[in-house]
This record gives structure tokens, sequence and C-alpha cells, in this order.
């Protein structure tokens, strides 16, 4: 009989064990870093981890979750196991299940306690089983982690599975993470194999044909040794024999234990890859488990869990657990289900146990199954009730009630954000009898992923093909897409239509977007009083726990961003941020993010912008939330562009017309167009924003609404300066006209001063001193009825520029000095810049730029830190608002601190008081 083995044995991969350690080295000192190990089942991705761990000694904090098939539908598994003490609010009775974000800032939070005391090592294994709240919480943390001492380690068959979030598989191609694709065992290391089991020694040529025959799989090579006589091994006239397969090596270390140790084994492969001790022994009616572990043990059937409060035992490796699970009679297996449905008191779990308990359709296990379904859907726990729904379609004996089912499935695997899987099930969506269900959700689908089209037909059908049968939650929910896709398509009276179908239908439970449509459609519509009457049901503030006092509230934000009024519009759009996500729609908490930049924008609050769009475009590429990109990319690039930070500015500029091109949306296209003809702009490039913009005055653009409505976007402003600047005066005042007398019909402060602006330059450009003067004076009254903002330094620029001109120096000087401090508290260099030479005309001295005031400008990121603590937050609660960990805070305030010279919060408060 041969050498007992331990499953731990590890040979080779030296080269692989130097790049973690380098990693966790760098990670040390505070540069954040990750290790990504893909490969096959049994190539010995787990056993590199646990060699790497055991090498390191306790001058580490370990945190290891590992994903589990029967957990993938588990609300924050994985999360869970990484902190068992914390609930992020997942167990709480009849609460919304926490968004990604709320779970990712308490990890962000408790990575920042444990790296105090030593580095921390974050292992996932599994990768590919892990529940999708948390891979989506894991991304969010993962792309926040800044100075922290944190060394991630994710273990996954398949690098590039679909299922893994897309921000995700952007870590994965980063600098700070490196890749490790293991391939099989070589010579050298079958030789250590060979001489570990105690076998007689092989020519390297007999090792080198093993390795071939086996490509050096560890689990097949380690079976072939101890299965066959070196003499064989090492015939050259004989071809190799196949291993027995894994499971009949399993079943032999099996049938060679005690009938309780068997017991125990099959217990816990019924109970997952790990499970209680005490609860597997009552499984298998195990009277001595520690004597029956101490026996698996020994066979390499079982490992011992992490030593804790509790007993645990697992199995140490994947396809061992796969083993004893289907060695398992058949009978045996449902009676164990049926056992652990018994004893488990989560009723998730339970009903995964009845399921695989069943022996065929259970009309009564898949109506519960259903309900569970909805009650989890009620809590925002899509993933688990795409879970249950599809099981209850599998069991149901109805074959009409199945297929609705299984079409519910589909509708919460794309509310989860499992776009992939829920693709995966269209065939079988499509071989479902046709009916107003299968059209919404083939509709939904389509649109999800941008096939407007084809969504369009889908939904409309849907409504087409109702009957008294056809749910009203149906005939909603296709109401609130076929408006959300005619706002896409910036069709505004059919947006009007159709939310105010959706609407006269008896109101659902959940937040829903279409008093938010019907209020947007009405206003691109120019219907702007309408629209507020639409939202008249919203409170001035308080909470939000309702539909009906959190649905249109994003809705007020825009509109009221739009009609000038910013500090109202920042009020409500920070309300809506906060309140969706809490328990609203993740979508719409994202959306309020993006325009709550383009306010801050316009209100000249820049580093609050800077800090919210970065925010947003990180959100929303976290969470997969790709049909805001192209908005929150643009608006992200507006500051930054005003600032002169060309390279980030158009970056993001030029991301945003990708996504736009993705969903063919002509209002997207005109974000991203705006945001670059911003920076051309700023970089005084005017005729790149002349051939950037005027593709926005063809006539074949069908649906105009979106990017003619004044407040909305201001590329006719742009585009208006640009054709002065190029010499096509006449050309701009044609562009001018329609925006003027908008902005003048609306009565909208903020456009009336932008359009008379535009109207100075051209009537300057055409020689028409007095009506430029006029106009200039027109625009600056218009500002003085509304609220601080760019625009007015903007105008004071121009106005002053044409004054310098007319050499009215004095009168010059008095516009641009203004101009000139607004400028330089923005920072906004290129403005600057500008106002600077105006004013050195005018015989007066220039600002210093940013870069040369008293002390060096702080980033966008620490003065936003900045004045989080002259408000008195504490680093931790800092952190929790900007969702970074204290180790970042504590970064961004000691470079904070050393560019301004201080040494406390005091000195702080001093410096920002007076030059901030």
């Amino acid at each position: 009989m041969s050498r007992q083995v331990p499953e731990a044995l590890f040979f080779g991969r030296v080269e692989e064990l130097a790049q973690m350690g380098a990693r966790l080295v760098r990670a040390a000192e505070g540069e954040p870093q990750a290790v990504l190990i893909d490969g096959p089942a049994g190539i010995g991705k787990t056993s590199l981890v646990r060699c790497f761990l055991a090498g390191l000694g306790t001058d580490h904090c370990l945190l290891q979750a590992s994903g589990d098939e029967l957990e993938m539908h588990l609300p924050y598994g994985v999360v869970t196991q990484l902190l068992p003490h914390q609930t992020h609010g997942v167990a709480d009775a009849g609460a919304s299940l926490p968004d990604p974000i709320a779970v990712g800032a308490s990890l962000i939070d408790a990575l920042g306690r444990f790296q105090d005391r030593a580095p921390v090592i974050l292992v996932i294994d599994d990768v590919q089983w892990a529940d999708t709240p948390s891979l989506h919480a894991l991304t969010f943390v993962l792309r926040r982690l800044r100075v922290d001492r944190v060394l991630t380690v994710l273990v996954t068959r398949d690098a590039t599975d679909p299922r893994l979030p897309n921000g995700l598989h952007r870590i994965f191609e980063e600098d700070t993470t490196a890749r490790l694709t293991l391939s099989g065992l070589g010579v050298a290391e079958l030789a250590e194999l060979n001489r570990a089991l105690g076998r007689s020694p092989l020519p390297r040529w007999a090792l080198a044909r093993l390795r071939d025959h086996t490509v050096g799989n560890p689990l097949h090579t380690k079976a072939l040794l101890q299965q066959y006589p070196g003499e064989l091994l090492s015939a050259g006239d004989n071809f190799l024999p196949a291993p027995r397969r894994y499971e009949r090596l399993v079943a032999e270390r099996l049938d060679g234990c005690a009938p309780c140790t068997r017991r125990l084994v099959g217990a816990v492969s019924v109970l997952g890859m790990s499970a209680p001790l005490h609860v597997a022994a009552e499984l298998g009616a195990v009277p001595d488990p520690l004597e029956s572990l101490a026996e698996a043990m020994t066979r390499e059937l079982l490992a011992e869990g992490a030593v804790g409060a509790m007993p645990r035992v697992a199995f140490p490796h994947p396809l061992l657990r796969a083993a004893v699970y289907r060695g398992l009679e058949p009978g045996e297996r449902s009676r164990l289900h049926q056992l652990a449905a018994d004893l488990s008191d989560d009723p998730s779990i339970t009903l995964q146990h009845r399921v695989c308990a069943a022996v065929g359709p259970d009309g009564g296990l898949a109506d519960e199954l259903g309900g569970f379904a909805g009650q989890q859907a009620q809590e925002g726990a899509w993933s688990a009730a795409a879970s249950a729904s599809m099981s209850a379609a599998r069991l149901g004996p109805e074959r009409s009630r199945s297929a609705r089912r299984m079409l519910q499935a589909v509708e919460y695997l794309l509310l989860a954000g499992d776009v992939s899987q829920a693709a995966e099930l269209e065939q079988e969506v499509r071989e479902t009898a046709p009916g107003a269900e299968q059209h919404y959700v083939l509709g939904h689908l389509a649109l999800t992923a941008g096939r407007l089209d084809e969504a369009r037909r889908e939904l409309s059908a849907c409504w087409e093909s109702c009957d008294a049968a056809t749910g009203t939650e149906t005939l909603r929910k296709a109401a609130e897409q076929l408006a959300w896709l005619c706002l896409i398509q910036g069709d505004a009276p059919n947006i009007i239509e159709w939310a105010r179908r959706g609407l006269g239908l008896p109101p659902g439970t959940r937040s829903s977007f279409l008093r938010d449509s019907l209020a947007i459609g009405l206003a691109v519509s120019g219907e702007y009083e309408e629209a507020m009457k639409s939202l008249a049901h919203l409170p001035l503030s308080g909470p939000r726990n309702s539909p009906e006092q959190l649905d249109g509230l994003l809705a007020r934000g825009m509109l009221q961003l739009w009609n000038g009024q910013l500090s109202e519009a920042c009020r409500d759009l920070k309300d809506t941020f906060a309140s969706h996500r809490r328990g609203g729609l993740p979508y719409a908490a994202l959306v309020a993010l993006g325009f709550l930049t383009d306010a801050e924008y316009r209100a000249g609050s820049w580093d609050d912008a800077v800090a919210h769009g970065t925010q947003a475009v990180s959100l929303a590429e976290d969470t997969d939330q790709i049909s805001i990109l192209a908005v929150v990319h643009a608006v992200t690039a507006f500051p930054l562009a005003g600032r002169g930070d060309f390279r980030t500015a158009e970056a993001h500029a030029r991301a945003a017309a990708v996504h736009a091109r993705m969903l063919g949306d002509i209002n997207d296209t005109a974000f991203a167009a705006t945001a670059l003809a911003m920076v051309h702009t700023a970089q005084g490039d005017y005729e790149n924003v002349v051939s950037g913009l005027n593709p926005f005055l063809g006539q074949e653009i069908v649906h105009r609404n979106g990017i003619e409505e004044v407040g909305l976007l201001p590329w006719r402003p742009l585009l208006v300066e640009a054709l002065v600047r190029t010499g096509r005066a006449a050309e701009a005042r044609d562009v001018l006209i329609p925006y003027e007398r908008r902005a003048t019909e609306r009565r909208r402060w903020l456009d009336q001063a932008a359009a008379a602006r535009c109207r100075g330059l051209v009537e300057e450009a055409l020689g028409n001193v007095e009506a430029a003067e006029r106009a200039f004076h027109d625009g600056l009254a218009h500002c003085e009825r509304g609220e601080p903002c760019f625009e007015k330094a903007l105008l004071l620029l121009a106005h002053g520029t044409f004054l310098r001109r007319a050499h009215r120096r004095t009168d010059a000087a008095a516009a641009l000095e203004p101009a000139s401090r607004t400028f330089h508290r923005l920072q906004a260099t290129p403005y600057l810049e500008r106002c600077n030479r105006e004013l050195a005309a005018c015989g007066r001295a220039a600002a210093a730029r940013p870069e040369d005031v008293s002390h060096p400008v702080l980033t966008s990121q620490e003065l936003t830190v900045c004045r989080l603590a002259v408000q008195g937050m504490t680093n931790r609660q800092i952190a929790r608002e900007l969702f970074l960990s204290v180790k970042t805070i504590e970064y961004h305030l000691g470079n904070a601190y050393a560019k301004l010279g201080i040494a406390s919060r005091m000195g702080l408060i001093d410096k920002l008081g007076r030059d901030g």
C-alpha cells in the first residue's frame, strides 16, 4: 500500500510564490495590490494560496472566503464569510437588502481598522461561484483602495467569466494586479512528487512522457503515480494507462473508513464545501464526530476548518466534494437533503435542500419557491429571487405557470445585474408561448443589450397582446421601460404618453421611474409648469420611505437645474442620491449624482463637482450601470476642462462618446460632444468645436426636444462662440437666434445670460458696438436676478475684453478683476490666463496662477477631504462620506498639511478660511 500524502503537499510554483511575495511587500508599504490566480479545476490554485499563506508567519491579518455553488444566490454570502460578526443589514427582518455600495463601505471601514495592526491579506477562492451582490461590493472596495496595506488574492477557474462584473474585469487588467495563470507541473516538480509518494525514481524521459500524458495536472498525475508501479510507467513500449476516475479513487478511500466516518463525509458533501461539525454530525447520525473527523483527515477526505468558537469541517478541494456527493446513492442523497432542510433555520438554504431532495414535479414546493422569490424581490435580493423563481419553474407541474416563473427569473436576473446569465436564457424565453409577459421580458433584454428597435417592438407588443390575465405589474413595467427607451431616443411626446399609461394603472409597491419620466418628458417639451405640477405630491424635505415620497424627486432636481434654481437642484439631487441608495432605484441614485455634478459646475462649486463626478463614474462602472456612463463621464469632464486638466477631461469626454455610440442615443451623444467642445473651448481650439457641434444642426435628427430645450445642454452657446472666434459671425447669429428665443420664452435667467453673452460676441464681431454693449449689460442683469454661477465670470471676461478693445481700460479692468477672482477661486487656469492677458493690456497687475500662490494647490481629492475636516468631521466620518478607507483620508490630510505648511486641523481651519 502506498504512503499517504497530505492533500496540502505542494511542489514547484517558485516563480508564482515569488510574485505573490513581491506584491505583499508592496502592499505592506501602503501600495494596495491584487493577485489573480486562474486555471482549470485541479491545477493547484488553492494549494498555491495555502502554500503562500503557510510561509508568512503571523505578522498579517487574514480574511478568507470562498464561493460555493449552493450559495451562489445567497445575498452577501461571501462578504459575510469575510466579516462574520457584521450583518451589513442583510439579516434585518423586513428590511430592504442593502446595496453593494453600502456593504462595500462597511468592508472598507473594517479593512481600515484591521490594517492599523498589520497588513491585510484578503483571499477569495472560487470567485466564479461568489454571489452577485458580494461581487459588486468587492469590486467597489477594490477600486477605492489608495494607500491601504491590503493584498487581495482572487482565485477563479476562468478570469474571462462574463458573470463577473465589468469593474472586476478592469481591475484584472490594471498594473496593480498580477495575473498568475497556472499550467501543469514541470518534470522537476513531478520528480519531487514521486519521491514524496515513496515511489522508485523514474527516469527523466518517463517523467516527461508522464507530464505530456497528464498535462502536468497535479491531481491526475498523483493518481497515476499512486495506482501503477514504476516499471509500468517507465516501460517505453507501453501506452501510459489512463488514471482511474477521480470519483473511484475517492470512493476507495471512503470504503476504507468506518461507517460513521463515511456518514460524516457524505453529510458534509450535502451541506456544501464546509459546515459546522455539529450540524454535519447530526445530519449523518455520527455519535463521535471528532473521532470520525480524525479518520477522514487521515484519509485526505476532510480538513479542519478555521479554529474558532464553533468547529467546522471542510473539503480540501471542490473536486473532492463533488466526487463524494456524486458517489452517494440517489435515495440517500435525497434523504440527506430533506434532513438538512429540517435542520436549517435559513429559509433560502432550507428551500435549496428541498429542491435537491425533490424527485419529480412538486406543485406545493414550486408555490413556496414562488412566494419566497416574491419576498426576496420585495427586499431587493434579486439574485436570490431569480434562483428561487427558476427552481419553481423547473419543479412546477403546470407548464404555463412554469413559463411565467422562468420569465420572472430572467427579469430578476436583469435587476440583479446578472446580464450575461439573463442573456443565456433568451432562447428559452423565446420558446415560451407568446404573450404579454414574454414580450416584456424580451423587450427588457433587448433594451439592456442596446438593441433599441427590437426593444420598442417587443415592449409595444406587450401592451398590444395583453388580455384579462395579464398582470398590471407587467404592463406598468413595460410602460416604464418604453418611457425610458423614448427618453434615450429623445422622443418627448412618447415619453409623456407611456409614462401616463403606466401611471394610469394601479400603483405598485416599489419605486418606479414613471413619475420622473413624465416630468422630464413635459419639461423637454417646453411644459415646465405642467411638469412641476406633476411633482406636487412630493414633500419639500423629510423622510423618503415610500414611493409616494420618493418617485419624481430626481426629476424635480433636474428641472430645477434646467431652470437655474441651482441651490434647490443641489438639495433635491443630493436627497435623491441618498434616498434611492437606501432602498429605491440604484440607477436613479447614480443619475442624480451625475446631474448634481452638472449643477455644482454651473454654480461654481467645482471642487464638489469634480469629487461627485469622479464618484458617479466610479460607482456606475462598479455596478455595471452601463446606460448612464455617457452622461456621468460627460459632466465629469465639464469642471476638469475648465481647470485645464485637458488629458483627464478629454478621456472622460471620449469615454462618454463610446458609451453613447453603444446605445445609439442622441441625447448621450450630445452630452459627449458638449463635453469635448468644452475641452476644445478651454484650449482655444475653436475649429474642432465647430466640427464637433455642427452635426447637431442637421435636420436628419428626428427627435430634437432633448437637445434643443434650453437649460439642458450648452452646445449652442459653445458653437456660437466658436463660430465667432473663427470669423463666421453671420452663421453664429443664425445658430444663436433659436436658443435666444427659447431662453426668453422660458424666462430662464441662466440661459438668458448665456444668450446675452453670445449676442454681445456676435454684435461685436459684426461691428455693432452699441448693440454689443447693451447685450453684455443685459446678461449681467440676468445674473443679478439669479444665483452665483460660472456664467457670470464668463460674461465679465467677454465684456471686459470688449471694453479693452474699445480703449476703455478703466471700465474694462472693473469687469475683468472680479472675473479674475472667480477664475482664481475655481482654479480655472485657461480662463484666468486669458483674463490676466486682458488685465495686463489694461495696465493692471494680473492675479497669480493657482500654482503661483503662497502654497501649492491641493488636488481635488485633498481639498474635498480638507473641507470636510474643517466642517468638524472625523477621519472615519470623512471616509464613510467619500467611500474611502480611513488610511486614504489620513494620507490626503498628511499631503495637504505638508503643502499648506501646517500641522493641525486648527491650522487647516485658519488656512482654508483665509485662502479657500
